[in-house]
This record gives C-alpha cells, sequence and structure tokens, in this order.
C-alpha cells in the first residue's frame, strides 16, 4: 500500500485515504483520475509543470499514432481499418423537433450561421437546442457535466467536450471541434483525442463498478459522426453505420450549408435525422446505463452494498426496452410513408420512456424554477 494522505477538506481533517498501489496500466489510470478528483488537480496544470524540456506530460496532445493500438487499430491505416456498429433513427415529435429549429433560430439571431462562427463555442451554443430538447425527454435521468473534460477550461484546445452521465457513469460523450484545417489527417488526430477520452472516461466508470460502452457523437460543426467504444472482451473503438454502411454515409451526417441554398428546408430536412440518431444514441446510452447500474446492484447484494433493488430496476429497463423498439418503430412506419401510424407509435414510446425514468429516482433531479412561477405574483413584479 501507498503512503496514506490527509484529505485536503478540513471538515474531514482526520479522515485518511488509502490508494492502492497501481500493478497495470488501468489500475494507474484510475488512481491518477482518483486523485486529482479528490484534490481538485485541474489537468491543465500537467501542461506548465516544471519538467525537464521532453520530459512534458501534455494530457490533451495525444497522437492518434499513440492510441491506435489501445483499441485494436494500425495507426498508419488512419481509421480504414476501422469496424462498424449498425446506428439508427428514433422517431421524435415533428413539434419537439420544430422547437429545436425554432431555439436555433435564436442561436443564429446572437452567433450568426455557422459558417460565420470563428470560435468552437459559438458553433457549440448555436447546435445546443439540439442536445437541450433531447436531454429532457429523460426527466433528470441524463446529466451533461462539462467539469470533466480533458485540460478543465471550456473550449481547451479548440474543442469542448460534454459527458453525458447516467447513475454518475458516463454514458456519451460529445466532442465538438473545430478544424483549423479541413484535412483527413487533422480529423484523424482529432479523433485521436476522442479515443483518449473514451478511454479515460471508461477506466473512471470501471472505478465505480459500472462496465457499459461508452458512445461517442463527433462533430466538426459541418458533420456528426457517430462511434462507440467498448473495453470487453478487448478494447475496441467502432464506427457507427446506417443499414448496408452506404458509402456517402461513412463520414457522418453532413450539415449543408444553408445559405447557399434558395431555401434552408434541406438543413431543416436534415437536421430532423440528425437529432433523430442523436436520439437513438441517447436511448441506447439510457437502456445501457440501467442494465450496468442492474449488474452493479446484483454484484452490491453479494457484498451486502445497499443499492436499488432488481425489482426497481426492472420496471425501469422494460419500459426503455419497449420505448426504443417503439421509437424505431416509428421511423419504419415514416420511411414507409405511414405518417398517422409513425405519429400515434411514437406517442405510445414517449408513454414507455416516461414510465421507464420515472420508475427509479434520478440522483441528479432538481426542483424545477417554473414550479414557484406565480401568474399574479411576477405580473406585480
Amino acid at each position: 500500500m501507498s503512503l496514506k494522505r490527509k484529505r485536503r477538506d478540513t471538515t474531514a481533517a482526520d479522515e485518511y485515504t488509502v490508494t492502492p498501489t497501481p500493478h497495470t496500466r488501468d489500475d494507474a489510470m484510475v488512481a491518477l483520475r482518483s486523485l486529482m478528483k479528490q484534490y481538485r488537480v485541474d489537468p491543465s496544470m500537467l501542461e506548465d509543470d516544471d519538467s525537464e524540456p521532453g520530459e512534458e506530460v501534455r494530457v490533451s496532445e495525444i497522437t492518434y499514432a499513440e492510441v491506435a493500438p489501445l483499441v485494436g487499430l494500425v495507426h498508419w491505416n488512419n481509421l480504414k481499418d476501422i469496424g462498424v456498429f449498425e446506428i439508427h433513427r428514433s422517431r421524435i415529435p415533428t413539434n419537439l423537433f420544430k422547437s429545436i429549429v425554432m431555439d436555433m433560430d435564436v442561436m443564429l439571431m446572437q452567433y450568426g450561421s455557422p459558417y460565420e462562427h470563428q470560435t468552437v463555442e459559438a458553433r457549440s451554443r448555436f447546435f445546443s437546442p439540439i442536445f437541450n430538447h433531447l436531454v429532457k425527454l429523460f426527466t433528470f435521468m441524463l446529466r451533461n457535466d462539462l467539469e470533466t473534460t480533458i485540460g478543465g477550461r471550456f473550449g481547451a484546445q479548440g474543442r469542448i467536450e460534454h459527458l453525458f452521465k447516467i447513475f454518475g457513469a458516463v454514458a456519451i460523450l460529445f466532442v465538438e471541434v473545430k478544424l483549423k484545417v479541413r484535412n483527413e489527417v487533422e480529423r484523424v488526430e482529432a479523433i485521436a483525442q476522442a479515443i483518449a477520452e473514451c478511454d479515460s472516461c471508461d477506466l473512471d466508470n470501471s472505478s465505480h463498478d459500472f462496465s457499459l460502452p461508452i458512445h461517442c457523437i463527433y462533430s466538426d460543426g459541418e458533420s456528426f459522426e457517430f462511434f462507440k467504444f467498448e473495453r470487453k472482451p478487448n478494447p475496441s473503438f467502432l464506427r457507427g453505420c446506417f443499414e448496408g454502411d452506404p458509402k456517402h454515409l461513412r463520414r457522418g451526417l453532413q450539415v449543408p450549408d444553408y445559405t447557399t441554398m434558395e431555401t434552408s428546408l434541406p438543413f431543416i430536412l436534415q437536421l430532423r435525422c440528425i437529432c433523430e440518431t442523436i436520439f437513438d444514441v441517447m436511448l441506447s446510452a439510457y437502456f445501457a446505463g440501467l442494465q450496468a447500474y442492474y449488474n452493479r446492484s446484483e454484484e452490491g447484494k453479494k457484498q451486502y452494498h445497499k443499492r436499488l433493488s432488481s425489482d426497481e430496476l426492472d420496471r425501469a429497463i422494460q419500459p426503455a426496452q419497449r420505448a426504443l423498439a417503439a421509437f424505431r418503430e416509428a421511423e419504419g412506419l415514416r420511411k414507409a410513408g405511414d405518417i398517422v401510424s409513425a405519429d400515434a407509435t411514437v406517442e405510445e414510446a414517449l408513454l414507455a420512456l416516461h414510465e421507464s425514468t420515472g420508475a427509479v429516482p434520478s440522483i441528479y433531479e432538481s426542483t424545477l424554477i417554473m414550479r414557484g412561477w406565480d401568474d399574479d405574483e411576477v405580473r406585480r413584479a
């Protein structure tokens, strides 16, 4: 065992923590992240330490050549040897999608169109209504955590990373970047950062006895790409593709430049496809998170840890599974031209999703501000 260190928290001055001596790379990463979180160390400090020249540790500058072997890829193939998994669209209500577009117009008034954006922050705010409205459907079960991004800085190294968590475990990593020169080399190196962060998030999940795939959404503002990181049976990083893997979609879903068109309708139609693909990723991650928590609880029983009961989790898992199937079925009906049935199926799917999210308590729930609204009092204010 390593030396015992006193906590910095003055309210627990007499408590000690014991950090086990790591014996593997994974153990070392878990210990490092645990210590950095405990002592509130900003990872960016690693870039400004007093190491000798040539010995600096730059967490945010890992290369594809370094991470590719960790997930079974050959770096000189530049992702051409990456495996695939199937992605889907899960239909959302048209009025919800309309709200997303209307909120994007509000962002447009503040920050201009996407092709006027000079920073990744402006681009992020423009697309934020997508996530704002979709996360709302999960009623406090998904939480976007920006505090644990690489470097601990908003927009560090020209990118923003959103960690969507369920029960405290990272289920989705959304990476937004603004490439200086949009070419293949820069794209691959940017994806290398996503692989490294997925690996780090997975190790953090493992340290809390969670085992679940991490879905990764990657966007440079001109397209949205979908990946998945899995630790077992062997570490892998896969590219999401639609059925048949159409060649024109192998770089993700493109975002049309509506400023060059007579109407913004093509942009709106493609945006709906993007939103519904992201929603399907969220549904898949939510379902996987419930299953991971179920497995964690079953293991906890053996160790006499008090966690949610299997019955409670079953009441959440079963309707979540129905909801995922129904949202996808609605998209199939839409493709077949049966819009009326598609919309009716979406409503059924929403009920199942709400049944699921209401079956277990959320660790993120807060009192909504609007619950305190009083028409008369506000009018007189």
